[in-house]
């Protein structure tokens, strides 16, 4: 089929892909394909249509910044001819938009060249490859059952039954199609070492593994947050019975700056009924003492001892004798 200034724009669009984009080809032209392709979409078959920045960005699934870029670099390129749109007595009307089909065919032209060449070194790649494989032909393996024509093993026949063919297992020498021991897995394979679709978690055994690694993982997380809180335990009562011991020690030098001792006393002479330093009380004394300034102790201590408190009448001279 031959392609022309006639041919509509989809057709011609076609083409384009086909033959690889040519100079519109890698990851930097992205957009301007999108767009391109989005464009020719909306037009129907037409050379022509009549549609907005955001209605492009829409069809072609990017920003409307971006798209609007996108128009600049294909007008820029002659690939189409665009005519803003405005607003006339007070209503929008879209812009316009016309490909221009002798610039679009240059660009199939270039791609079409372009894309022999590369055609051409694909094919010379593609046989080289071919030339440098070791195995061209088929290896079929040897089966390791006995053949159905050997005679089978019974009670009357243990002298003379057929042996079992002996496979010699040469490691070494095997194909390279023989997986090694020494040989690690290959992260990149599509499939797990039972057979299964990696990562599509239908393999029990690794769903198996997994949760074997997760549970032991979660294990060690929770000893080890254990760990962590009881260190943390023990060095903040560490750091309290610190704190209370400073404390106490502070109370104790500020007491004694308050309270000084007396010359020929010691700190066992503090009287904590009278809050003065005095000689220790014994017997009547200290029950004299006790019910001058603590009444309470006073009577506790007469129940202890037995006794009864006396009881002290007011002298009136009314009162007979």
């Amino acid at each position: 089929m031959t392609i022309g200034i006639e041919t509509p724009a989809p057709v011609l669009l076609q083409s384009l892909t086909r033959a690889g984009w040519g100079e519109l080809a890698g990851n930097e032209w992205q957009g301007v394909r999108s767009t391109l392709t989005a464009i020719v979409a909306r037009s129907r078959g037409k050379s022509t249509l009549e549609a907005t920045v955001w209605q492009i960005a829409q069809s072609a699934g990017l920003s409307e910044k971006w798209t609007a870029r996108c128009l600049y670099i294909l007008e820029g390129l002659g690939v189409i001819r665009w005519t803003r749109g405005e607003i006339v007595e007070g209503k929008p009307r879209p812009g316009l938009i016309a490909i221009m089909k002798a610039t679009l065919l240059e660009l199939i032209r270039q791609a079409w060249s372009q894309s022999s060449t590369a055609w051409a070194r694909r094919r010379a790649a593609t046989y080289a490859r071919l030339q440098r494989l070791k195995n061209r032909e088929a290896n079929i393996r040897r089966s390791r059952h006995a053949e159905l024509s050997a005679d089978l093993n019974g009670i009357n026949r243990r002298g003379h039954q057929a042996a079992a063919p002996v496979i010699p297992n040469d490691i070494e020498n095997a194909p390279n199609f023989v997986p090694r021991k020494e040989e690690t897995m290959n992260q990149d394979s599509m499939l797990c070492d039972h057979g299964f679709i990696n990562g599509a978690g239908n393999c029990p055994q690794c769903k198996r593994i997994t949760d074997n690694r997760k549970a032991d993982g979660r294990k060690r997380t929770k000893e080890a947050r254990n760990a962590w809180r009881n260190m943390q335990a023990r060095r903040n009562l560490a750091r309290l019975d610190a704190q209370a011991q400073a404390d106490r020690q502070a109370g104790s030098r500020q007491w004694q700056q308050e309270h000084p001792i007396p010359q020929g006393m010691s700190a066992a002479d503090w009287c904590l009924v009278c809050k003065a330093y005095h000689p220790r009380l014994t017997g009547d004394a200290r029950l004299e003492h006790l019910r001058q300034y603590a009444p309470g102790a006073y009577k506790v201590a007469l129940a202890k001892m037995g006794k009864k408190e006396p009881k002290f009448e007011a002298y009136s001279p009314w009162r007979k004798r």
